[in-house]
């Protein structure tokens, strides 16, 4: 075996290890947190806690998450991609062990509700301080080891992750609440923990990364970005309206306690998981089409979805709903994320996956107070309003779409 190949071996099986560790501790956290939120609008009902309070828990992380995620991303450009995902990993098993003493106390009776509340907003938000940097240390390591032409490919392989991980954690969530109210808050707390201790042993730091130019800041009003920007925040926010409203949809239409409540949100989020991860690991790696056209297949996914559960009252229609949003979102997550990464410079990935990771953290300051609050108005208005938003997104991106394919038979033609 030449030299030369022996360093193509080598740089392969680094970049195998990168996204196993990656995809693995981002899965990790994946089941962590959905199998602790899939159940927290039901169980927390039972510590007294309204629908906006528990949809305030996850709009001020989210608040928090719009501006750390881009400010950790232009640390991981300067410091280097490892050491930020690694702190974002141990941030997320320190303050979910504050929120699970606090959601304790709760069950206990030492805390209030009020005071309850106020302990897991303030420990939701230090763990949100500090995870938040996993997110676009992760996108900008696989932005590193990519090319242009498989950067959607490698971008939905951690997706499909976050999905598999998804799949896992309603299930194992909904099935922890009937041993114990509190489980499924360990249970979060134990699994990244042990996935931070294996990447803190093996992850790689991230081989040929460039490093950001002094003065240079990506920013959400960067031209580049802004036809990716609009697009991306509405389809988390739609995402966000469906996981904070539809368990209180699923309880008051369907007539459930809270324990069937977990139990049926549970198989519905499954079933998106299981949509999204078939999208991003199997569908996106197979098709070779550009960010723009994942993007404008994706959107309409999900906003007839949307239209789907607020028009329709079934437990049915809610799982196929979901299936077809987690499609959707797959799709969309693909398109958008790839299509911001290939807009900026090599030394500009880190900042820029931090704003994509932002874009996710605005429609989750959005979604958990708009969906429970038009909730309380009208139980369909949440998710017809935003499918509605969602078509009006359409049209531009179909537009755009057809403008690039023009340019590309010009240049074609001119060769």
């Amino acid at each position: 075996m030449t030299d030369h190949s022996m360093s193509t071996a080598e740089s392969a099986l680094r970049t195998r290890r990168i996204y196993l560790l990656l995809c693995g501790s981002l899965a990790a956290q994946a089941v962590g947190q959905t199998a602790m939120f899939a159940v927290l609008p039901a169980i927390g009902r039972e510590v007294g806690l309204h629908e906006i309070q528990i949809g305030a828990i996850l709009a001020g992380s989210s608040l928090v998450f719009f501006f750390a995620g881009p400010w950790w991303g232009r640390v991981s450009d300067r410091l280097g991609r490892r050491p930020v995902f690694l702190l974002g990993q141990a941030g997320y098993v320190v303050g979910g062990s504050l929120f699970a003493v606090a959601f304790w106390l709760a069950l206990e009776g030492v805390l209030l509700p009020l005071h309850a509340w106020f302990a897991m907003v303030a420990a939701r938000m230090l763990q949100a301080s500090l995870m938040s940097a996993s997110q676009p240390a992760a996108g900008a390591y696989v932005a590193d080891i990519t090319s242009p032409t498989t950067r959607a490919r490698g971008l939905a392989r951690i997706g499909a992750a976050s999905n598999l991980g998804s799949i896992v954690g309603p299930a194992v969530g909904g099935l922890l609440a009937t041993v114990s109210l509190l489980a499924p808050f360990i249970f979060a707390v134990v699994v990244v923990a042990l996935a931070t201790l294996v990447s803190w042993r093996l992850l790689p730091a991230a081989a040929g990364q460039a490093r950001a130019r002094p003065g240079v800041t990506v920013r959400f009003t960067d031209r580049r970005l802004r036809p990716w920007v609009v697009p991306g925040v509405l389809m988390y926010l739609g995402a966000a309206v469906v996981q904070q409203t539809l368990a209180f949809r699923m309880q008051d239409a369907l007539m459930l306690d809270a324990a069937a409540t977990a139990g049926a949100f549970g198989i519905a989020m499954v079933g998106s998981a299981v949509a999204g991860l078939l999208a991003q690991s199997v569908l996106v790696q197979r098709f070779a089409l550009a960010p723009g056209a994942w993007l404008g297949l994706g959107l309409p996914l999900i906003a007839g979805a949307l239209a789907a559960m607020g028009l329709v009252e079934s437990l049915l229609t809610f799982v196929l709903a979901n299936a077809v949003m987690g499609l959707g979102l797959g799709f969309a997550g693909a398109g958008f994320s790839a299509g911001a990464s290939l807009s900026v410079r090599a030394d500009e990935q880190g900042a820029t996956a931090g704003i994509i990771a932002a874009c996710s953290s605005a429609g989750w300051i959005i979604g958990p107070l708009l969906g429970p609050g038009l909730y309380r108005w009208a139980p369909s208005m949440p998710f017809l309003l935003t499918a509605g938003v969602l078509l009006c997104v359409v049209v531009p991106v179909w537009i755009r779409m057809g403008r690039n394919r023009t340019l590309r038979r010009r240049r074609t033609l001119r060769r």
